[in-house]
């Protein structure tokens, strides 16, 4: 008869087995493990390093393209009011960024139009407190946006001249979390772009020149009044931003005829602004004292230093107002025009 089996040897086997099994199973655990540590590290570097880069060029591409559509708006109303016409036109208005997918949303911009009105209304002649060195001026001029061109011989050798616009304000807030945070507004068919802390810089210059040459000082420019009824919006995808034509005026003078030597008497020149941003009109009038070629006793800025940024920054809604004086001119024209602007495909 052959031996019986040895019990304990079937035990130690089963054991064997068993801790065989459970080796593999630690060493699966551990490779999970080890393969998840390096997915969340890439992970974490893919957060905190390429989202931001990915979303700063979103941003920056967005305030591009925001620069783009006011430089365009401003080129079909110019248009418009210089030709005549077409009576409509629109402008894409691109209103937020883009985003990273299932990463981060998009920035969101708000576009807004606000019509603006001067409290009190301006000093006209013979109006109480009118003067001849205020005409054409706010009475209450601290929340006034407004522009005024005076001209002390107007049109046809007649006396004094002056004519003013409440300008009205087309603005876009871009409230960007990794590029730099922008605004960018319209006013008197300038775009300016404000940055926090007064930071502000003047992107499309209105049409104002003043020019010498064979020794006679012409200047010209235009009043943009932008009129309608308030409004905002905001979200995702394009919006379009109509421009109505309504009217344009253009006034000239070349001065007072003086028949006994055939000659027109020269006269002067007064482009006025109030504004919540000096510091980009005031660096754009001071460029032109500085490279018109007219003499530094012919023109002059008001006030005669530059404000600070800082100064800008707690304007807090309040304006400035700003005079650039031109002496001895000889010939001076003057686009005003008005053009109505509404936001949305039902604004047509």
């Amino acid at each position: 008869m052959g031996d019986a089996p040895d019990v304990r040897w079937g035990r130690r086997a089963r054991r064997a087995r068993r801790f065989r099994r459970s080796r593999r199973g630690i060493v699966s655990v551990i490779g999970t493990l080890l393969a998840l540590l390096v997915f969340f590290a890439l992970f974490g570097v893919f957060l905190t390093q390429y989202v931001p880069l990915w979303m700063t060029d979103n941003e920056s591409a967005f305030s591009a393209q925001v620069a783009a559509s006011f430089a365009l708006l401003k080129s079909n109303i110019d248009q418009q009011y210089a030709l005549g016409g077409p009576t409509v036109l629109g402008t894409p208005f691109t209103l937020a960024s883009q985003g990273v997918p299932l990463i981060a949303q998009p920035t969101e911009g708000t576009l807004a139009f606000l019509p603006t009105t001067c409290p009190g209304g301006f000093y006209t002649k013979g109006a109480s407190g009118a003067t001849s060195a205020n005409y054409g001026q706010p009475v209450n001029s601290s929340f006034c946006e407004f522009a005024n061109v005076t001209l002390t011989t107007g049109p046809g050798s007649s006396g004094y001249y002056t004519q003013r616009v409440a300008t009205g304000i087309l603005q876009m807030l871009l409230p960007n979390r990794y590029y730099t945070e922008q605004t960018y507004f319209m006013e008197d068919d300038a775009v300016i772009q404000v940055q926090p802390n007064g930071y502000q810089t003047m992107d499309f210059a209105p049409p104002l020149n003043v020019t010498k040459a064979s020794g006679n000082t012409s200047v010209s420019t235009t009043l943009l009044q932008m009129y309608g009824n308030a409004s905002t919006v905001l979200g995702q995808g394009t919006q379009e931003v109509y421009s109505h034509y309504r009217f344009t005026q253009v006034v000239t003078s070349v001065g007072t005829f003086v028949s006994a030597n055939s000659s027109y008497l020269p006269f002067k020149f007064l482009f006025q602004i109030g504004t919540q941003y000096p510091c980009a009109w005031y660096a754009y009038l001071a460029n032109i004292v500085k490279y018109s070629g007219i003499p530094a006793t012919s023109i002059a800025l008001s006030p005669s230093t530059a404000p600070t940024t800082s100064a800008c920054a707690a304007l807090n809604g309040l304006t400035s107002d700003i005079t650039l004086t031109v002496s001895n001119v000889n010939y001076a024209s003057t686009y005003f025009a008005g053009v109505q602007l509404s936001l949305g495909e039902g604004a047509v």
